[in-house]
């Protein structure tokens, strides 16, 4: 029972003090032997955004129904803003899986990180 996580962006980094975005492709892997309904929680530090216009640290996507075996891939953008700075952020992955009577059975929690640079230097 579980699940196996690989998060991606692309492109691979955010440029400090401008408006940028990527994306972040989550593919998650059902290693269980039971299908489930799956959702990812996306938790980020405060200098980033999974808005483009304002503050919005948390949010969840709905990946949907994977069977034993299956891959499924959710996307959402992250954005930097004019209080971003250069650094390399942690991103928090919360995954769900939720079986036939609505109870979460299965939860595997990953870290990844995002890495944030100046431009012309």
């Amino acid at each position: 029972m579980g699940y196996r996580i690989s998060p991606r962006f692309s492109p691979l980094r955010l440029t400090a003090q401008t408006h940028s975005e990527v994306e972040l492709s989550v593919e998650i892997e059902n290693t269980g032997e039971e299908p489930c309904w799956t959702e990812c929680d996306v938790v980020l530090p405060e200098a980033l955004s999974l808005a483009r216009d304002r503050d919005l640290s948390k949010g969840r996507l709905r990946i949907g129904i994977i069977n034993s075996g299956e891959i499924l891939i959710g996307k959402c953008k992250i954005y930097a803003g004019a209080k971003s700075y250069p650094d390399i952020f942690p991103i928090k992955l919360i995954v769900y899986g939720f079986g036939k009577d609505g109870a979460i059975h299965q939860r595997e929690e990953r870290k990844t990180e995002l890495r944030c640079e100046r431009v012309g230097l």
